[in-house]
């Protein structure tokens, strides 16, 4: 590399000490007979230094080898310098397309979640035979030009990481007002992390992305936590004023009342609210249980532990699964912070029943006779059918660009479903339930409904303690403003909001657009013509509903910091944001601050 360096620099130096050649060659001109003396328009008039005169005397001077020459060894020369410059250019050329290339691929190996050394160590080479065989050796020489070691990648990972948060960063100062979602968890090496998400208003839309991922490094308490997101909004001139909203789980750090996390951030931004995750209270909303219902549980995690948690168990059942033909070969494993996990355990094991009644027969587990029991299969099929309705809902709560009023219609159409359910369980009607169905009608000797109520009255209870509230109340006016009569409706607004929105539901126009844009789109568009209004809609529809997004991250930083890859540290933060960030890096921008260089 230091060679190549060197070679062009010579290069260059060779460039500038024949540029002036021609100027050599009309001086040794001045030496030919009068007929064939130089054009005069070669002597400039406010220059002296082209005088023939002059130009001889620094000929004799400065090159005195040169004197007596033929005119051809100058235009060889000439010629020659022609060519150098050519592939000097050529040189500089490959070099930028060698370096944007790097990033390319720097970037696809941060999005792969793959380590670093990927790049030299598979994908170039790949690249190579591929070319190769495509389209000539010559192209795939060209590829080995590229700088992929390892060290390499993580300084592009770095650059590109820099460039989308000056991004990120300038567009947040940009919006009138943003929100947050914040979660803590550990990593593979039990380092502390804090991940934010932000959320912002950019041209026409509102944008999500991730603000940080800070490392807390001593305990993860509420002052620790608040302190590292304010040194990151004061360190980027982030303004806590311009916070309108803050998600979290209801965990004590976050939600303490006087000295947690969200206290802390309401004191400093007096508009924000707090948002308590829909996905968490949906979990914890449906946590308890019946205590019938609460061992059919417990006997099932003991069944797959018993199975799973011993290897020769685990292939001994995984044998008998495939030798019967079963649709599944492994059973699952429980877990109570994954939020669809009861829904998905259970329904494989029900699934399974009859495999797992075999194997336990067979190892003589006290287990076993639950499997028999008509009562025990008809709770476990009515556990399977609930739980999955319930991961329903959970489902279709997550995902990007989610509002309050999407969300709380969903919550609000499943406690609705829940009151039918629980009339028709009373009238023993079970055809909601199609598991528990098909078991009622091969064994109507079985006699649940009562256990079903009751765990569904308790289950409606419990989703209105946590889901006390309908945010759409009074507003209704923005997820629909063309039918809200405000003269007849209670919109919650002053009286010269209510005469903008009374201009809005009018306008025809704008209901042509109503019909053509997501409901933050629109009220952003309004905001030029009533900016007041739209500035009130927007406001309600930024702030967070989950932590999805949080969720997700903690999930690409497992798979990221592996324990092959405890030592990623430094690079963990750059390589979350280019993987997560839907801003792409400006790699010309970046490239125009770099040295081109090749590798060789």
């Amino acid at each position: 590399m230091a060679l190549s360096c060197c070679i062009i620099a010579l290069v260059k130096r060779l460039i500038e000490s024949l540029s002036n050649l021609h100027l050599l060659k009309y001086t040794f001109l001045t030496d030919l007979p009068s007929g064939h003396f130089p054009n005069p328009t070669y002597q400039s008039d406010d220059s002296d230094t082209l005088k023939p005169s002059k130009l001889k005397r620094h000929l004799e001077t400065k090159h005195p080898t040169l004197v007596g020459k033929t005119v051809e060894f100058f235009q060889r020369k000439e010629n020659g310098l022609q060519v150098q410059k050519r592939s000097v250019l050529s040189l500089t050329l490959n070099s930028k397309c060698a370096l944007k290339a790097s990033y390319l691929v720097a970037r696809r190996v941060a999005q792969s979640k793959q380590p670093f050394t990927i790049a030299e160590d598979f994908a170039l080479p790949v690249a190579v035979d591929m070319v190769r065989e495509m389209i000539g050796e010559t192209a795939a020489k060209k590829l080995l030009t590229i700088p992929l070691s390892n060290d390499t990648v993580s300084h592009r990972i770095a650059d590109m990481a820099s460039d989308i948060q000056q991004q990120l960063l300038e567009r947040i100062k940009c919006s009138p007002f943003f929100s947050v979602q914040l979660d803590e968890s550990t990593d593979v090496t039990n380092a502390a992390l804090l991940l934010v998400f932000v959320r912002y208003r950019w041209d026409s839309s509102l944008h999500e992305d991730i603000l940080f991922c800070g490392e807390l490094p001593t305990r993860a308490t509420a002052q620790e936590c608040f302190r590292c997101i304010d040194s990151y909004f004061t360190e980027n001139g982030l303004d806590w004023q311009n916070c309108v909203g803050v998600c979290s789980d209801g965990a004590a750090s976050m939600t303490g009342r006087h000295n947690g996390v969200i206290r802390q951030i309401l004191d400093r931004a007096p508009e924000a609210k707090w948002t308590h995750c829909f996905l968490h209270r949906e979990s914890l909303a449906a946590k308890k249980m019946s205590p019938d219902l609460q061992e059919v549980m417990d006997v099932s995690v003991k069944t797959i532990n018993y199975i799973k948690n011993n290897a020769v168990n685990s292939r001994c059942f995984a044998k008998l699964c495939e030798d019967i033909e079963a649709d599944h070969l492994q059973l699952l494993y429980h877990s109570e912070v994954r939020w669809l996990s009861r829904g998905l355990v259970l329904k494989r094991l029900f699934e399974l029943r009859n495999e797992v009644f075999s194997f336990l027969t067979e190892k003589k587990s006290n287990l076993a006779h639950h499997f028999i029991n008509p009562k025990f299969t008809a709770k476990l099929a009515y556990l399977c059918d609930i739980f999955s309705l319930l991961n329903q809902l959970n489902t279709s709560l997550q995902g990007r660009n989610s509002n309050i009023f999407f969300v709380a219609d969903k919550v609000q159409a499943f406690k609705k479903k829940i009151a039918l359910w629980t009339k028709r369980a009373q009238e023993k009607r079970m055809d909601m339930f199609p598991l528990l169905s098909d078991i009622l009608e091969n064994s109507p000797q079985v006699k649940i409904s009562d256990s079903v109520s009751q765990h569904l009255s308790q289950l409606a209870q419990k989703f209105d303690e946590y889901f006390p509230e309908d945010p759409r109340e009074g507003q209704m006016w923005i997820l629909d403003p063309f039918s809200v009569d405000p003269t007849a409706n209670d919109v919650a607004l002053p009286s010269h909001l209510e005469s903008q929105l009374l201009e809005v539901s009018t306008d025809s126009t704008l209901k042509l657009q109503w019909s053509k844009l997501d409901l933050c789109s629109f009220w952003i568009s309004v905001s030029k013509e009533y900016p007041c209004l739209a500035l009130r809609a927007v406001k309600q529809l930024l702030p967070f509903t989950t932590t999805y997004l949080c969720e997700s991250g903690f999930s690409i930083v497992a798979t990221t910091k592996t324990k092959a890859r405890n030592r990623l540290k430094a690079t963990l933060e750059a390589t979350l944001r280019v993987s997560l960030s839907p801003i792409p890096p400006r790699l010309d921008l970046i490239m125009s601050e770099k040295q081109a260089q090749v590798s060789h």
